[in-house]
Formats: structure tokens, C-alpha cells, sequence
């Protein structure tokens, strides 16, 4: 008997997808009535992008060109399986040209990131946009770190997820730090000793490691090599690629932020910018916001405006792309202002022709976290997502931005492989349901450091978690703590 050829199964999934679009956009009843828009899942303002898909099209017909992109946002970009799983398939379809800025988050008794493990010894405080984000400059990763121990060293590890960034497709280190800093150097003292400092901005440096990189593993010391330098401030490490072609995708994201903390307590941001020199700005805002009883839309309007102005004036030929504030029920709680933050981010693209994805509708709109929780797809709090959410997320975004390009550019891509995916996820997720409750239940926990100030009440609003959750997991009865004692956060 003859088999079918490929291009069968790609009439059944594209049949799948039509059916699915013509049944007001809910797929699959077996799922547990889960509210996904298929039909809304497109790129508004599309020719907000239209230098980002010109530079896509010139990379993918063979032209040397590569596409930065900056991705801003709160936990579920820190995360990264949502924003990541969009930075693989970009790079599956153009290229590789890195991982991007990446930074020690757990340095700073936060998650992450996956591809690098470090290790701070010696004395360091850190602090990031949300907690005294007055006590370190910050820059773009929205969190700061820094020693004034001469004998502090650290010690990184890079270990790629994933095949496309190889260690071997490394051809340079770059580490971002403050100006005048302790100089950097490398502890294995049989290694050639390349590494060069340069003056980016008035407010931070850049070094630059040349070899070895032959291992994964970078051990640093740091040396005070005039009496004025009194410090060393790290900002952000980037395992810069051998390929020139391709994308090149920096994640910045923050546990509990909000976009005007971002933009108020990050006074390195956009000189950072201008020095990753980045064609497109995805902005991901507005979880943590929709909780704030106090919000007032006219002032987050306003200021959001004028930081865009601020970025164009730096980079005219800057692009930018939301993605609207997802549908949550923190701890079961209703948000009150999801609805008037959407509306003023797309009130802000369509005035200034910026392109918008609208999560929050192609989700399913309100209510529609509970049908996700429900069908293995949200974290118990209701606030983030699982890893098969978030990655469910990226693809749908992925393919959203593909057929915008295609639309442009005469069906540049062949989409049907991403198709193949979703439609994959849509009829695993009452299988993955248990597993990956159960890989939840089981995952790290964050270590808060209670500093003076902190109390009970204060450190469950920053983490998003009950009081009692707090406490059982400390096996407390009492909301008695110290200054300097570490609590495990749920």
C-alpha cells in the first residue's frame, strides 16, 4: 500500500486549523472546553515590523544580516520558556548569532537562568527594579549586583539548551560593568590573559574576553589596579556567537516587576540599549500591574510615551511589539485593571503604529486562566504558567508573527512544521496535565533574605504568595522575623 506523502498530512493539519477557525475559534471540546482563539491569534499593526521582516528577509535569501532583538517584561520573561520558545524558532528559521545578555539571577536569590550556573564567593549585595532598586545603578536585566571585596571571584558555567548555541560557535566573552570597576581577570593561570576593557558610555564599561574557550567553565578574580576604583558592578554576561548571520535574542526580564518600575529605576537602560544597538523592542508588562489599586492609566500612558521617544530618539530606526497582560487570578484574586492596561497598551501602538499581539484575547479573555489551570497548562497560583503553557504561548506567538511575515514577504516560511506543534500540544494536554503538576510541586523554591523593613505581609506581596503559604513552608505559627534570616518562599 502506498503511503502518503507529506504533503497529505499537511492538508490535515491545515484542515484541522480551518475547522478550528470556523467554530468561533474553541478547539477541541475534549480538551476540557478550552477558550484558545485561533482566529485572533495575529499580529496587529503589522507594518510596525516592517524593517524587522525586511532584515528577516535579506537573512533567510542569504544576505550577511542579523536581527537583535531585546525581549522586556516581568516573571514570565525571566522564565523564559515563553520568550524563549519564540527565540528557537526564530533562530531555527534564520540563524543563531546567541544566546544574548545573560545574568545571574540566583546570585541574587532569584530563578535562573537555565544555560548558566555561577557561583559569587567573597562579599556581594545585590538588589533589582522592585526591591531597593535604589542601591545598585541597573541597567537592561533589571537587577544589580555588586562587591567591594578584592578578593570576590566568581565562577560561570554556560551550558546551551539547546544544539544551536553550542559552546564551540563561541568566539568571544563580553561582561558589562560599571565604570572605573575593579579590572577583570581570568583565575586560571594557565590561560592567555586577552581581555580588554572599553569605555562604552559615561556610566559603564565593557571587557572582553578573547580566550580560552575551549572549556564551559570561566573563573574570574578581580584586581584594584588604582586608588580610584572602589568597586566592581556586573551587569550582564554575553557569549558572543562566530555567526554574523542570523537572530541574536537578549531575555530581560524581572519576578514581580512593572513597566514604569522598569523604566524609573533603571537608570542604565537605554545607554545598554543603544549598545546592543537592537532592531526589535518586545515589551511583556502588566501582570503585576492589574493588581495595583491605585493604577492610574493616564500616568502609565504618559510615561510609557515618552520612554518609547526616548529609546527612538537613541535609535530612529527602532521597531517595537507588546504582548498584552495575560488573563490571571493571583491566589484566586480578580484583577481589577488587566482590561484598562491592555486597552492603553494598544491605545499606544495604534497611535504611534506599533505592533500588538493581543495574549490576553487569544488566550480566551477573562476567566480563561482558570480552564488553562485546569487543563495542565497554569501554575497553581494561578499567575504564572507551566513550562507546556508557556511553551504553547511561544508558538502561537511564533506562528502569529510568521504569517505577518508572510503576508509581507510571499510566504517566505513554510509554517507547517510549527502547525504540526501546536496541534500537537492541543491534544497532549490532558496527558502532560499530572506531570507537569507534579514537575511544579517539586521545583525550586526562592530563598528570601529578610532585610530591615521586610515583614511578612510586605515579602508576600513582592512573591505574589499567601501569608500561611509563607509561614507553613517555614514552619511558622508567628509573623515574628529577623533581619538577615532566610525565609523559603512557595
Amino acid at each position: 500500500m502506498k503511503k502518503p506523502n507529506s504533503k497529505f498530512y499537511s492538508l490535515i493539519i491545515l484542515l484541522f486549523f480551518n475547522i478550528s477557525l470556523n467554530s468561533q475559534s474553541q478547539f477541541s471540546d475534549s480538551i476540557n472546553s478550552n477558550p484558545i482563539s485561533l482566529q485572533k491569534n495575529i499580529i496587529e499593526n503589522p507594518n510596525g515590523l516592517e524593517r524587522t521582516f525586511k532584515k528577516l528577509k535579506a537573512i533567510k535569501e542569504g544576505y550577511n544580516s542579523n536581527l537583535v532583538v531585546v525581549h522586556l517584561g516581568d516573571s514570565h520573561i525571566q522564565m523564559g520558556h515563553f520568550s524563549g520558545k519564540f527565540k528557537l524558532n526564530l533562530q531555527n528559521e534564520f540563524g543563531d548569532c546567541g544566546d544574548g545578555i545573560l545574568f545571574p539571577y540566583s546570585a541574587c536569590k532569584s530563578v535562573g537562568p537555565r544555560n548558566l550556573k555561577s557561583q559569587f564567593m567573597g562579599t556581594w549585595e545585590f538588589n533589582n527594579i522592585t526591591s531597593s532598586p535604589n542601591k545598585i545603578d541597573i541597567g537592561l536585566k533589571g537587577y544589580g549586583l555588586r562587591t567591594k571585596d578584592t578578593l570576590a571571584r566568581f565562577l560561570f558555567n554556560y551550558t546551551p539548551e539547546t544544539t544551536l548555541h553550542k559552546l564551540i560557535n563561541v568566539k568571544k566573552i563580553k561582561i558589562f560593568h560599571g565604570k572605573n570597576n575593579f579590572q577583570i581577570k581570568l583565575n586560571d593561570q594557565n590561560s592567555v590573559n586577552l581581555i580588554q576593557t572599553e569605555n562604552i558610555s559615561s556610566n559603564f564599561d565593557l571587557s572582553t574576553i578573547n580566550a580560552p574557550l575551549g572549556t564551559s567553565d570561566f573563573s574570574f578574580k578581580l584586581i584594584k589596579v588604582n586608588d580610584s576604583q572602589s568597586e566592581f558592578n556586573f551587569h550582564g554576561i554575553f557569549f558572543e556567537s562566530n555567526q554574523t548571520r542570523g537572530v541574536q535574542y537578549h531575555e530581560c526580564g524581572v519576578v514581580g516587576a512593572q513597566f514604569l518600575q522598569m523604566i524609573k529605576y533603571s537608570p542604565l537602560l537605554i545607554e545598554q540599549l543603544v549598545a546592543l544597538n537592537p532592531n526589535l523592542i518586545i515589551i511583556s508588562y502588566g501582570s503585576n500591574e492589574s493588581y495595583i489599586r491605585n493604577f492610574d492609566s493616564v500616568l502609565y500612558k504618559k510615561e510609557i510615551e515618552i520612554f518609547l521617544a526616548k529609546i527612538k530618539n537613541e535609535l530612529p530606526e527602532i521597531e517595537f511589539l507588546f504582548t498584552t497582560t495575560p488573563d490571571t487570578r493571583s491566589n484566586n484574586q480578580n484583577p481589577l485593571f488587566t482590561k484598562l492596561i491592555n486597552s492603553t497598551q494598544r491605545e499606544i501602538a495604534n497611535k504611534n503604529n506599533l505592533a500588538l499581539w493581543d495574549l490576553n484575547t487569544i488566550m480566551g479573555g477573562e476567566n480563561s486562566m482558570i480552564q488553562w489551570h485546569k487543563n495542565g497548562l497554569a501554575n497553581n497560583d494561578k499567575l504564572h504558567f507551566l513550562k507546556s503553557g508557556y511553551q504553547l504561548q511561544g508558538n502561537l506567538f511564533s506562528l502569529s508573527f510568521f504569517n505577518a511575515l508572510n503576508n509581507k514577504h510571499q510566504n517566505l516560511l513554510n509554517t507547517d512544521s510549527l502547525i504540526l506543534e501546536i496541534n500537537h500540544q492541543f491534544l497532549s494536554f490532558k496527558k502532560t496535565k499530572t506531570i507537569e503538576t507534579e514537575k511544579q510541586n517539586v521545583s525550586k523554591k526562592i530563598k528570601h533574605v529578610v532585610e530591615k523593613g521586610d515583614t511578612i505581609l510586605k515579602i508576600s506581596k513582592k512573591y505574589n504568595c499567601s501569608i500561611s503559604s509563607i509561614l507553613k513552608a517555614n514552619n511558622r505559627t508567628t509573623n515574628l522575623i529577623k533581619v538577615g534570616e532566610t525565609l523559603i518562599i512557595p
